[in-house]
């Protein structure tokens, strides 16, 4: 999932009135043959096999060390969402970038998320799975979050001085047996990265008081979704509420971005009432298979308005459309309001890294999408430079409605929507995608198929993107909200430049392990790559 850091302009709605052909996607080519986005995203592989096999996890960086933070270590979870704590992260992992030198030189340290305890706070969050998040400077502040099975049935409650009541997730059920069922954590946990680096890397036996805050709102039991900060209001993007129905709770998606400030003076962490806009909800209930909103597992984006360069968001896609299968259109959101856009995506659906891109002198932005899954099958041949997809070249895959993800495959592509100044939208195939895998990768056995492990080998075609997480470097060439000003990033980087690190997610050997019934043909990745802008024709 994007998640993204603080960026301290405030943001204006973009209202996008597409110029579109009957499909609502435009279809225009300039004099010289190609209208489109002028650069390339490239991705170099470095191979460091410390770093760890990871996805769907909570990342931050501070100075030269990066932290990784819950997640999952198995593959993609199967049809009927096994989110298994066996397979949750309960490692807490502190990378020495050595000043963001060689990859392959970095220096991994660890020790067991259980090792955080501090009075009155509820440290689930340390290894929950498909968190929002983003940095305020020194502090990482984590917002919901999955937490997989074996929590216990009925939820003990106790006092906490500073947020009002926790989780006792040593509880046992009332029949004496092992605690069951998933829960969505309702919390926002702020931890202060340099106490939490300095325990990890100097094997120290505790944090220090107040290194970690927390508050509890049933508002912020909120997985799968995206957020966003903007002057200190946290914009909490889509997602769901999943738990079993034996804590209380189902498959509840919010349909809504919900909003609030916070305030922290690193010993108390306090939050404002949490706000839904007019236009911020689809007027459905959370039970409700229907609406605009009902979206999970998505990706999100900061962007520039070109018409007048102020400040938006824009959500691709995501799942599950009447409760069935993908979203095919964005949604723009603002500072009070959300809409969703007349134009229909062809590629990049499900969670991936985006890369937000503005030209200030092609009066155009754009967003780079890598991987992830696709819902469209391109048939125009080899590329060269990226091409306009439309309903000719990359006609909607066909879904069945009993099983409508044993169609849709996994990606390699990356994808870039451009917008223009007059508000068109349009999406454009990339050439450059995933590279062949460089090392093995061993696939886990199947009992229940009886299948025994198998290896992948090295210069195999997998499929990635799909939940990995991008680490930027970038420090100039800059936008406040965190788009990249493609104007001055190629003014200083003629043939182009990396902008950050693309880390983990997951990797599957097949297009798509729901058709095959074959789930342990994906697994975690430990895979990192150099992400590069580079202009077309360098």
């Amino acid at each position: 999932m994007k998640k993204i850091s603080i960026y301290s302009m405030a943001l204006s709605l973009i209202m996008i009135a597409a110029g579109c052909n009957n499909n609502g996607e435009k279809e225009t080519v300039s004099a010289d043959g190609y209208s489109g986005p002028p650069y390339t995203v490239q991705l170099v592989e470095y191979v460091n096999e410390k770093l760890p096999d990871l996805h769907s996890y909570t990342h931050a960086t501070y100075k030269d060390k990066i932290v990784m933070i819950g997640g999952r270590t198995n593959g993609l979870h199967g049809g009927t969402y096994q989110f298994n704590r066996a397979n949750s992260n309960k490692t807490i992992y502190v990378i020495d970038t050595k000043n963001w030198a060689e990859p392959t030189a970095w220096n991994v340290f660890s020790m067991p998320a259980g090792k955080v305890m501090l009075p009155g706070i509820n440290t689930a969050q340390l290894i929950a799975n498909n968190a929002e998040f983003f940095t305020d400077d020194s502090v990482l502040y984590i917002v919901g979050g999955l937490l997989g099975a074996n929590v216990p049935t009925k939820l003990k409650v106790l006092n906490n001085p500073q947020s009002g009541v926790v989780f006792d997730l040593t509880a046992k059920s009332d029949d004496g047996k092992a605690p069951t069922g998933p829960i969505t954590l309702p919390y926002i946990t702020a931890v202060d990265l340099p106490a939490l680096i300095n325990m990890v890397i100097d094997n120290k036996a505790s944090m220090p008081a107040n290194s970690i805050r927390q508050v509890m709102d049933s508002s912020l039991a909120v997985t799968g979704g995206e957020l966003s900060v903007i002057d200190k209001t946290v914009h909490l993007v889509f997602g769901w509420d999943f738990s079993t129905p034996a804590v209380g709770t189902g498959d509840l998606y919010t349909h809504q971005i919900r909003t609030f400030t916070y305030k922290d003076d690193g010993t108390t962490l306090t939050i404002s009432p949490v706000s839904v806009c007019k236009t911020c909800w689809d007027g459905e209930s959370d039970t409700s298979n229907t609406g605009n909103f009902r979206r999970r597992d998505g990706s999100l984006s900061a962007m520039i308005d070109p018409a007048d360069g102020s400040l938006g968001l824009l959500y691709y896609s995501g799942v599950f459309k009447n409760g069935n299968t993908n979203f095919d259109s964005p949604v723009w959101i603002g500072k009070d309001a959300a809409a969703e856009q007349p134009f229909v995506m062809r590629s990049n659906v499900y969670t991936c890294q985006v890369v937000p891109v503005y030209s200030k002198l092609n009066k155009a932005s754009y967003a780079t999408l890598l991987g992830g899954m696709k819902n469209a099958e391109y048939n125009g041949g080899p590329l060269q430079v990226p091409v306009a997809l439309t309903a000719t070249n990359a006609p909607i895959i066909a879904t069945d409605s009993k099983n409508p993800f044993d169609h849709i495959p996994f990606s390699n592509q990356f994808s870039t929507v451009m917008v223009d100044e007059k508000h068109n939208y349009s999406q454009y195939l990339l050439a450059d995608s995933f590279p062949n895998t460089t090392t093995a990768f061993i696939l886990p056995a199947s009992a229940k198929d009886s299948v025994g492990a198998v290896t992948l080998p090295a210069g195999s075609v997998a499929y990635n993107g799909s939940e990995s997480e991008l680490i930027w470097t970038l420090n100039s060439n800059i936008m406040p909200n965190g788009v990249v000003d493609y104007d001055a990033f190629i003014k200083a980087n003629p043939k182009g430049a990396s902008v950050g690190y693309l880390h983990g997610g997951i990797l599957s050997a097949l297009t798509n392990v729901f058709g095959a019934k074959a789930a342990h043909f994906s697994v975690a990745s430990n895979r990192i790559f150099a992400v590069k802008i580079v202009p077309i024709g360098k």
